[in-house]
C-alpha cells in the first residue's frame, strides 16, 4: 500500500519543486517510511521520513493550494526538518471542516489564484 495518495503527491511535486529536484521527489514518494498520521478535526498531519530530507527546518507554504472534493476545502503547509517532512491538511475556517475520511476521497489540487474568497471576515 502507498503512503502518499495522488493529491498529496501533487502537493507535494508544487510545494517541493524549488526544494527538492524531480528525481529526489520521485525518489522520495517511492521509498519514504510512515512515521505518523493525526487526524486533528479539522485536518490532518502526515509524517514521513527519508534520509535524503534535508536535517533544517524548511517551511513550504507558497504556492497557496486549494484541494476541493465535495464541497470541501482544505489548504495545504509542508515542514521539513531532521529528514522528515510532515503534510498539515487543513480546513480554511468554513463551516465545512475536513472529515476524517478525506484521504480517500478524490481530492482534486489547484493553485489559488484569489484568496479573498477563501478568508474568514470574524465578527460577520
Amino acid at each position: 500500500m502507498e503512503i502518499l495518495k495522488s493529491y498529496e503527491k501533487k502537493v507535494l511535486n508544487l510545494l517541493l519543486s524549488e526544494i527538492l529536484s524531480s528525481v529526489q521527489l520521485k525518489e522520495l514518494m517511492r521509498n519514504a517510511k510512515l512515521i505518523s498520521y493525526k487526524y486533528t478535526g479539522c485536518g490532518y498531519f502526515l509524517t514521513i521520513a527519508h534520509p535524503d530530507l534535508p536535517k533544517e527546518r524548511i517551511v513550504c507554504s507558497k504556492p497557496t493550494l486549494i484541494g476541493e472534493v465535495d464541497g470541501i476545502k482544505s489548504g495545504f503547509v509542508i515542514f521539513i526538518e531532521n529528514n522528515e517532512l510532515t503534510i498539515e491538511c487543513h480546513d480554511w475556517g468554513h463551516e465545512i471542516t475536513v472529515p476524517e475520511d478525506f484521504r480517500d476521497k478524490n481530492v482534486q489540487i489547484k493553485i489559488a489564484t484569489d484568496m479573498k474568497k477563501f478568508v474568514i471576515k470574524k465578527g460577520g
